[in-house]
């Protein structure tokens, strides 16, 4: 029995010394030689090679940038106040077709109130000659001069103006008479025939017209839109923007569907908070014959005037409000105080003729610490100039 003890241990033995040198020969043949192995010594971090750009402080004047839609300044809706026939104006009345101001829109036949009216003159002057004969007698100092606006005056004119009446009695005497109140229906009556006739209060341009000559007009029914030529843009500015603009300032304004950029000028700033936008109405006149209602425009007008600031591409601007700069050869943060974001752009205060900023896209807090090779500088400046 003691063999066999003895015999087992010396076999675990052996076993344990086979597994361990077992173990050895494969770490030397799958893992690599170390450095130290191989006699290199310890390897150095390797410098990270980086281009930098050098910016110049400066005076930047800062841009507001406009959106909004192009309006009508003087546009009206056509109704009707009479009854009759549309038999057309000075041009056809269809959608498109352009009137100078004055041009006659459209016409309704005024047969049936004109000759009602000449009628009430010609009953007007009737009554009249029944009154002068008394006037004569009681009033001679007035006979001539209303004897003269008698035999002067035509049923088928407008009425003239009466002659002047100075005298209380012979007031008193006319009204009683109802010459007075004829007098006054007549002007009331010729008043409504110029109603028959609808003219351009200013040059523009029909749209929506409702109805074509023929139709039957009624009272209160909308014939069209008539739209004027001047047109302008409605936006809003923010209150932090609001006290660098005034009236008379120039905006630059674009649209895909123009070719060129077209100038405009503030002319109204309203004064109370657009509920929805939060913001400040501004008008901008434009006088372009090729804008028209509903176009949308976008713009810039010259804001605050920014002084010893840098504008730099907003890629080189960390969450944080840093920027990375090469300095003795290490790559470092600067923190800067952005003043104004752009589109692609950054102006920010802080950054000196001396700092060099690392052009990075990503990679702030990898790259920040490391030994960096500066390999190209551009003058920011310089480029510019070159442009």
């Amino acid at each position: 029995m003691a063999n066999k003890k003895q015999t087992g241990k010396r076999m675990a033995v052996l076993f344990a010394v086979l597994i361990i040198t077992l173990t050895f020969i494969l770490i030397l043949f799958v893992i690599p030689d170390s450095p130290s192995v191989a006699g290199g010594g310890p390897e150095t971090d390797r410098e990270r090679e980086v281009s930098v750009t050098v910016f110049r402080p400066g005076d930047i004047q800062s841009e507001i940038n406009m959106i909004g839609r192009v309006k009508a300044v003087e546009q009206i809706e056509l109704f009707s106040e009479v009854q009759g026939v549309l038999t057309g104006g000075d041009r056809p009345f269809r959608t498109g077709v352009r009137f100078r101001e004055g041009e006659v829109l459209i016409r309704i036949n005024d047969t049936e109130a004109s000759l009602a009216l000449n009628a009430q003159r010609s009953r007007f002057l009737t009554t009249l000659s029944g009154v002068l004969s008394t006037i004569k007698l009681d009033y001679p100092d007035a006979y001539s001069a209303w004897d003269a606006w008698a035999g002067d005056f035509d049923p088928t004119k407008p009425l003239p103006v009466l002659p002047e009446i100075d005298d209380r009695q012979l007031r008193l005497f006319l009204t009683s008479r109802g010459i007075m109140e004829q007098y006054y229906s007549i002007q009331s009556a010729e008043f409504q025939l110029t109603k028959y006739e609808l003219r351009a209060p200013f040059n523009g341009e029909l749209e929506g017209a409702d109805l074509t000559p023929g139709n039957l007009v009624q009272p209160g029914v909308r014939l069209g839109t008539f739209t004027g030529d001047t047109m302008e843009l409605e936006t809003f500015i923010s209150q932090s923007d609001l006290g660098y603009i005034s009236t008379g300032n120039t905006v630059l304004l674009r649209s895909p569907a123009l070719g060129e950029p077209i100038e405009g000028r503030i002319h109204r700033i309203g004064s109370s908070v657009d509920s929805e936008t939060q913001a400040f109405p501004v008008y901008v006149e434009l006088s372009d014959p090729a804008l028209k209602p509903g176009l949308y425009l976008e713009g810039t007008v010259a804001g605050q005037l920014f002084t010893d600031v840098t504008e730099i591409p907003r890629n080189l601007l960390s969450r944080s409000n840093t920027v990375l700069i090469a300095e003795n050869g290490v790559a470092t943060h600067k923190e800067v105080d952005p003043v104004q974001f752009k589109r692609e752009s950054v102006i920010v205060s802080g950054i000196t003729e001396s700092d060099s900023l690392i052009n990075i896209r990503a990679g702030f807090d990898a790259l920040a610490g490391m030994d960096v090779v500066v390999t190209e500088v551009t003058d920011q400046a310089e480029t510019e100039e070159s442009n």
